[in-house]
């Protein structure tokens, strides 16, 4: 049985991996956290890209409890030596004395899977199927087979393997759909099946901020979240979901380098929803000390949490006072996501232990605006 609460979908890169480093050791212990490498950038290569990351999961301290998915690599890429790039990274993360649950998915490249049985055996964490959104409805089926036929490939049974099924981008998509992919999978399931842990993960964060009014605010319903309430409460009894999310980053950016267009904002996550304080182009007056003005916004907000709530309250709050820089782009997604980790610890602990099979719609509606 887990002892984590909850699983974030980290992209592997610095300050993403950074806001989980410096989440607080108490909510740090109920978090296991994925990361995913992004594809390699048109500036770089295989080689420097995969050691690049290696080199930040060791300097952020993430050396034990945590999945790690190549995700961004693509099938078939290889490292100079021609080593599959996926094995390679799993080789090099464990010879640096990580120790790690190998994540890997369908339709990516069905040869690797006789390789990673070898490398899931040298880490003994098990190991997590990566079940995507296109794996569901008409091909559960399908799936279902191609998950015990892989388990008994990799030498594993369920009790030794986690099942997370990423439904992605559900932003603009109905929760009833959602709901009924969900369930209709788990139908399939074998009886009896008891697999060491469920997760159901899922983003409604914005790619861009356009649909917020410019030098003003705005907000998005975690739809995700409501979505596990829902299926926490429909499944009581039967399975139980660790709750997962991307953050308050879509699960499609990989953005890299400087973009001259892009916006000031300040993504803070209070209780269902996640507000955007949306300034405007960076390389417009006043630049970057926008972010003193939404610093000083968001600490003003009745939802802020004050200055002791996360290292990503701190930083608003001595921004606004100018007692620290304005950063750049990717300062900002060290603070809104330690923010909204710290803040989802707090909110999943609540909700696992309050939701049963009694919670109606109105009563989830209710409890995302408590928790």
């Amino acid at each position: 049985m887990p002892t984590h609460l909850y699983v974030p979908i980290i992209k592997g890169k610095t300050n993403d991996l950074k806001a989980v480093a410096k989440v607080s050791q108490a909510s740090k212990s109920l978090v296991k956290p994925m990361l995913e490498i992004v594809p390699v950038p048109p500036d770089s290569n295989v080689d420097d890209h995969l050691h690049s990351f290696a080199h930040n999961v060791l300097k952020y301290g993430h050396t034990k409890n945590l999945f790690v998915d190549f995700y961004g690599f693509l099938p078939g890429q290889k490292l100079k030596d021609g080593l599959d790039a996926t094995i390679a990274g799993f080789r090099l993360l464990r010879t640096k004395g990580v120790v790690l649950t190998p994540a890997y998915g369908f339709d990516r490249d069905d040869a690797l899977w006789t390789p990673l049985r070898a490398e899931v055996k040298k880490f003994g964490q098990g190991f997590c199927f990566r079940v995507d959104i296109d794996d569901l409805d008409d091909r559960s089926e399908e799936t279902w087979e191609a998950i015990i036929e892989r388990s008994a490939e990799l030498g594993l049974l369920p009790e030794q393997i986690d099942l997370m099924i990423d439904l992605r981008y559900v932003g603009e998509i109905k929760s009833d759909i959602l709901r009924n992919l969900v369930v209709d999978f788990l139908a399939f399931m074998p009886a009896g099946s008891k697999y060491r842990s469920l997760i159901l993960s899922g983003s409604s964060a914005l790619k861009e901020v356009s649909s917020i009014p410019k030098d003003g605010v705005g907000d998005v319903v975690r739809n995700e979240l409501q979505l596990w309430m829902q299926l926490q409460a429909d499944l009581y009894g039967l399975s139980s979901f660790t709750y997962s999310d991307y953050g308050v980053v879509h699960p499609e950016s990989t953005m890299v380098g400087p973009n001259k267009n892009a916006n000031a904002k300040i993504r803070y996550t209070t209780k269902g929803k996640i507000k955007i304080y949306r300034g405007h182009r960076l390389a417009d007056a006043p630049k970057y000390h926008q972010y003193r003005l939404l610093a000083d916004q968001v600490r003003n907000s009745a939802d802020y949490r004050g200055r002791t709530f996360s290292a990503g309250d701190r930083y608003i709050d001595n921004c606004a006072d100018m007692n620290v820089g304005t950063g750049n782009l990717g300062t900002w997604v060290f603070v809104d996501m330690n923010h909204h980790i710290e803040n989802t610890v707090v909110q999943i602990g609540k909700l696992t232990t309050t939701i049963d099979a009694s919670f109606s719609a109105v009563e989830i509606a209710e409890a995302m605006e408590l928790a």
